[in-house]
């Protein structure tokens, strides 16, 4: 539906977040420069995405997992963008209680986005980079581009991502930022003519998770899947395994590895690809920021890649902004009311569900590296631990109706706080000897390091 008033609008950064807003606005009517600092031209056919360079988007060819959620999103707000995703090849996945997900490349999404874009009469996109805003009286009036030139607007969305400079200086005083302690191992495969991939354990992400370390298998589109060993920063026992032989070797011992790593199932396409200074950051807009100027995405909120959640937060963030444009074209005042609102509750719920997570994962695998068990709650009366939240997820294989409540956690149907109604179950779990155990198969990190050691590597 066309709004009542045209607007102008700069969005900055053309990302999941940019692209997703820049669609939905222009579908209101409004005219929408898109503007973008990555001059690498999208390719002609989705199968040759793999291969696409965006110096803008140093995540696109790491492992990704797109959870239910945005495809609920995208269902409602931009439903033909879901069905171009199931024409380029994005796998639909049919997961109990009505769950329903894409799998697919980053590469795919993206490149599916952007074709959208391009084809998207109301969006002029335009190579360069946003060196400014523009304001009179509190209100944006426009951008100045770096090397010169201007565009005028009545709405600015920052979409830079996680290091953008744009709306840097206009962040709220209370600001969090900390280390998600992970690193990612990571190689992609595909799968050999006339082989299938085959289901995984969460629906989105296969998971073997042992005491100082996980295994994750990540199915994609086109016969792809990534394969990622998951540790600790600090865990030089394991690093090690960004060398080819070792990272091979080891998948191979691993229950799950073993299959999908079988050179008679599929073959490597990548080479080892390691991500690192993973950071859980919130950080959004404070009263100073000028009415019209909004962040969206990494921009405002980036947390554990773990969890998946990143690109369903984005684009949840832009078409709440989009709605509530929507709602009144003329009132910049309240667009920025009603999208800080949902910032500060849904949004931080989110966020602060991913750090909790983080933090007690931090705490059982270090607590392993120094040498000790992994840390478990006492659930003892008569002053019982609350349960951590990885924990409660760890029994969903204990209890069914905690396998229920987890599944629609990690697919974000529910909101985070939907699980602490079982967090009770999980107490009586722990109260009668339960206790998070490793799958069946599956080493101890101490017998992965000593494999490790094991293992030839040849000289460079």
């Amino acid at each position: 539906m066309a709004s009542s008033r045209r607007l102008q609008v700069v969005v900055c950064g053309a990302g999941v977040a940019g692209t997703t807003v820049s669609l939905a606005l222009a579908r209101l009517g409004h005219a929408v420069t898109l503007i973008e600092r990555d001059t690498a031209v999208r390719p002609s056919r989705v199968d040759e995405a793999s291969a696409w360079k965006r110096i803008g988007v140093a995540q696109l060819h790491q492992p990704h997992a797109f959870l239910a959620r945005i495809c609920s999103e995208l269902l409602a707000g931009l439903p033909d963008v879901v069905d171009a995703l199931r024409v380029a090849g994005a796998v639909e996945v049919s997961l109990p209680d009505g769950v329903l997900l894409l799998q697919c490349r980053r590469s795919t999404l993206e490149w599916v986005l952007r074709r959208s874009v391009e084809a998207e009469p109301g969006i002029d996109l335009r190579a360069g980079t946003v060196q400014r805003v523009e304001t009179q009286r509190g209100t944006v009036v426009g951008v100045r581009l770096a090397g010169g030139g201007s565009c005028p607007a009545d709405l600015v969305i920052d979409c830079g991502g996680r290091r953008s400079r744009l709306t840097a200086g206009l962040r709220a005083e209370e600001t969090f930022d900390e280390p998600a302690n992970e690193v990612y191992v990571s190689r992609r495969y595909r799968a050999l003519p006339g082989r299938q991939l085959g289901p995984v354990r969460h629906g989105a992400v296969g998971v073997e998770e042992s005491d100082g370390y996980a295994l994750l298998v990540f199915p994609h589109d086109a016969g792809t899947f990534t394969v990622a060993f998951v540790h600790m920063p600090r865990d030089r026992g394991l690093a090690a395994l960004r060398r080819t032989p070792v990272f091979e070797s080891a998948a191979r011992i691993m229950s799950l590895g073993a299959d999908w790593t079988d050179p008679d199932f599929a073959e490597p396409i990548s080479n080892i690809m390691v991500m690192k200074g993973l950071r859980n950051a919130f950080r959004p807009l404070g009263p100073t920021a000028p009415a019209g100027l909004h962040a969206l995405g990494d921009a405002v909120c980036t947390t554990n890649p773990h969890f998946g959640r990143g690109a369903s937060l984005a684009v949840m963030h832009a078409f709440r902004l989009v709605q509530a444009v929507a709602e009144d074209p003329s009132d910049p005042a309240a667009w920025r009311d009603r999208v800080d609102a949902w910032v500060h509750d849904e949004l931080w719920s989110w966020f602060d569900d991913v750090r909790l997570l983080d933090r007690a994962r931090s705490a059982a695998w270090g607590a392993v590296m120094d040498g000790g068990p992994p840390t478990i709650p006492s659930m003892s009366p008569p002053s019982p631990v609350a349960v951590p939240r990885f924990v409660v997820l760890a029994a969903a294989g204990a209890d069914p109706v905690v396998a229920t409540a987890a599944l629609r956690h990690m697919q974000m149907v529910d909101p985070p706080g939907a699980l602490d109604a079982v967090e009770p179950r999980v107490a009586d779990l722990i109260a009668g000897g339960w206790r998070p155990s490793r799958p069946t198969g599956v080493p101890t990190r101490a017998e992965l390091v000593d494999m490790i050691s094991a293992v030839s590597v040849p000289a460079r």
